[in-house]
């Protein structure tokens, strides 16, 4: 039912998103926060989250793009974690871009009710390299009311891709949680790059997650991107099946033509084995 309800609610105020040409979104940010990622895809999202949990992780990341009638591989990424260090590699292909491949490589480190981490990223399409930095951090502060907060900044350096700069954007984000759901917010902040231009464009992030227990837990998840006049720009919605080796299939959709399309699929696995060794 939480799946169903926010469904229709974000069908009935899609809009059509801006686009950004240069390089298309890592996947796992589509439908995760800052503040919930606690293994290898804490890579692409909030390097903080390498270390929340101790333990080993790899993943691998399919999304297809729905073109017409056809549906063609958009993006493929991996990545591996341990003991918060991470190394993976994504590769996009946009439709009339040559193919942009990003490699990182991530550092957590964990402290008292919290950790932070750190990325390095090297863009390459064609013979061009480019270099982005990136950071993060997670905090549970101690109160009664389950409360996490995170944050993070990234393309520190504005790394140029397809021959414009990424903008250095900062990220903060806050989830209220439980054993069976989680409520999460996230505001991003990208600074304006082009000429004659100041200030941030900003935009925000909210979803949930319930949790059906059992031996083989599944949780639903829904997401929606909202401009910053808090309009739905892109809804996901999607599930995840286990614990430690889990998968997760996302839809994502937008307004075309009055209707609201799912255009993106993806297919997520993670395989995660849990360390023994305290923080």
């Amino acid at each position: 039912m939480f799946r169903s309800v926010l469904l229709l609610v974000g069908l009935s105020s899609l809009h059509v998103a801006p686009i950004t040409a240069q390089v298309v979104p890592v996947r796992s940010q589509d439908y995760l926060f800052i503040t919930n990622v606690a293994d290898a895809r804490a890579l692409w999202v909030n390097p903080a989250g390498l270390v929340i949990i101790p333990e080993a992780s790899l993943l691998g990341e399919l999304t297809f793009e729905r073109t017409g009638g056809d549906l063609r591989v958009e993006q493929w990424g991996f990545s591996f974690n341990s003991r918060g260090v991470a190394f993976g590699y994504q590769r996009n292909r946009l439709i009339g871009e040559e193919a942009l491949g990003t490699l990182r490589a991530g550092l957590g480190y964990p402290f008292q009710n919290g950790a932070i981490g750190a990325t390095v990223s090297r863009y390459n399409q064609d013979s061009t390299r480019s270099y982005g930095l990136g950071v993060g951090v997670v905090y549970f502060p101690r109160l009664k009311v389950p409360v996490q907060l995170g944050a993070t900044v990234r393309h520190i350096g504005r790394p140029t891709v397809r021959e414009q700069e990424l903008p250095v954007t900062g990220v903060a984000g806050v989830q209220l949680s439980t054993s069976t759901f989680q409520l999460s917010w996230e505001t991003h902040a990208a600074e304006r790059r082009a000429p004659n231009e100041s200030g941030f464009d900003v935009r925000h992030r909210a979803g949930g997650r319930l949790t059906f227990g059992g031996r083989l837990p599944v949780i639903l998840i829904a997401t929606v991107d909202l401009g910053s006049n808090v309009r739905i720009d892109q809804l996901n919605v999607g599930f995840s099946i286990g614990a430690a080796r889990q998968l997760t299939t996302i839809g994502s959709a937008v307004e075309r033509d009055d209707n609201a399309v799912f255009e993106r699929f993806s297919a997520t696995v993670v395989a995660t084995n849990p360390l023994t060794a305290a923080r």
